[in-house]
């Protein structure tokens, strides 16, 4: 049997931060990787996101020349498409002048391959001293007494020390070490996408730097398309429980799209490959660790609640998992009471920050984008009546505000309820239930903003003046 410190069952993005930062703290590390190298069994693309660059030191290194499909993109485009398959409007949107920090202010994703971003991040832990061993299926868990103590491979050789979970949302340890069986069908979305290859030329002088564009859609659920150096993906998912067709039915819906087709022309896509893969999606992670055993990234349930981007959270919590393990190791306490511990550094992060509203926005997210035939069917056109009809010249501007309020009633009867089921709760868990009041009561309300109170009373008086004057 080999005896090691920490071993880590995967060794994509999550599992090789662990490796680098349990080997940069001296502890003996192996990860393992079932394909030939990190990334050759994932998903297509990703899309990563600024808060990489501010956490993570290593990301500051990625370039081109290492990644060759890199594309930074500073917009995204959001397509509506009705009832009837056509888009009736389109939104385009950059960073805001509320955005914090670099580079968050220049760019919204850097979008890449996998098998190009896994293979180069997993260098960072072999050159910390992990050992990674790949081409190697860890098939289940060693136990004494019943409490897991290491792993065993497909070739049968066994490993003995702390285990990480990487190993995705199909994960061997979080069912071998009882955490849970597998993932309910509510919690967890199949996601099927095709990869199309075109020039650089072609994107860059179409695209310009469009990131990604999403298509929401009130005849399938919401879709993503993200732009790489040389290509592009579109995909799209829902929950387990959704599906009353097969995936790629919705999905060639999108692909079918006039607009769609168009684009694609234009751009001279040349479809290359076609993925599907499973993605917990929920509100909130848990059954996240139990004696000697912490599962992270996809294996915990970590994925965003309100677009299920996973490769920050996989990487937060590889680093907080290996901060926990270390204190564990070193107390010689590795019981599940102890691991408590992980549950606490990473509600401290950025990814607890986001599960404090997990439930409700993945509620919201499920109602809308994902439920076309219920709402999307209304919300679609009444966005478009709001956002489209006002720019307009077919009549008088305040003729077709008038038309515009006329045909918005139509939707109230479904707008209202969402709202109240959706919306409210949302901006409650958001807000909280005390400055949720004051937007109920506008006297309260313009009492917090004096600022407000002074600007209207300023206008008022120069109102006044006017009305003197003449």
């Amino acid at each position: 049997m080999k005896e090691y410190d920490v071993i880590i069952v995967g060794a994509g993005p999550g599992g090789s931060t662990a490796a680098k930062e349990a080997a940069e703290k001296g502890l003996r590390t192996i990860f393992f990787e079932r394909g030939r190298k990190p990334g050759e069994k994932n998903s297509s693309g990703c899309g990563l996101g600024p808060r990489m660059w501010r956490d993570f030191d290593i990301m500051k290194e990625l370039t081109p020349e290492k990644c060759p499909s890199m594309r930074e993109g500073a917009a995204a485009r959001n397509y509506f498409v009705n009832n009837d398959g056509d888009v009736s409007g389109y939104i385009m949107t950059k960073p805001t002048d509320s955005v914090t920090y670099e580079p968050a202010r220049s760019w919204i994703t850097m979008n890449c391959y996998r098998s190009e971003f896994d293979p180069w991040i997993a260098k960072f832990a072999t050159a910390a001293g992990a050992e990674l061993k790949t081409s190697t299926l860890v098939t289940g868990l060693l136990k004494e007494r019943n409490r897991v103590i290491g792993v065993i491979d497909e070739h049968g050789e066994k490993y003995r020390g702390f285990v990480i979970g990487a190993d995705g949302a199909v994960s061997m340890v979080a069912r071998e070490s009882g955490l849970r069986e597998r993932w309910k069908q509510q919690q967890v979305t199949i996601i099927p996408q095709y990869d199309f290859q075109c020039s650089p030329s072609k994107i860059d002088d179409i695209m310009g730097d469009e990131a990604l564009a999403v298509w929401w859609s009130a005849i399938f659920p919401a879709s993503y398309q993200v732009f790489f150096h040389d290509g592009f993906h579109i995909g799209l998912g829902n929950w387990m429980t959704w599906w009353d067709k097969n995936p790629l039915y919705y999905l060639n819906k999108v692909v079918n799209l006039e607009y769609f087709q168009r684009l694609a022309r234009i751009l001279e896509g040349k479809p290359r490959e076609f993925h599907a893969h499973l993605l917990p999606w929920q509100g909130g992670p848990h059954d996240t660790h139990t004696d000697n055993v912490i599962l992270i990234g996809d294996a915990g349930g970590f994925p965003c609640p309100l677009e299920a981007e996973g490769i920050y959270p996989a990487m937060v919590t590889g680093r907080a998992a290996i901060e926990t393990a270390a204190q564990a190791l070193s107390a010689g306490d590795t019981s599940k009471n102890f691991l408590d511990l992980y549950d606490r550094k990473w509600m401290a992060s950025s990814v607890g920050e986001e599960f404090k509203t997990g439930p409700e926005l993945a509620s919201i997210w499920r109602a809308l984008p994902f439920s076309p035939h219920a709402t999307m069917s209304w919300f679609v056109p009444m966005l478009m009546e709001l956002i489209g009809g006002i720019i307009d010249w077919s009549e008088p501007h305040a003729v077709r505000v008038r038309q515009i309020a006329r045909r918005m009633k139509r939707y109230l009867p479904q707008a209202i309820p969402f709202i109240m089921k959706e919306v409210i709760p949302l901006l409650t868990a958001i807000l909280g239930e005390e400055k949720m009041n004051l937007l109920t009561d506008p006297g309260k309300l313009m009492a917090t903003m004096p600022e407000v109170e002074e600007a209207i009373a300023l206008a008022f008086m120069e109102s006044d003046k006017e009305e003197r004057k003449n």
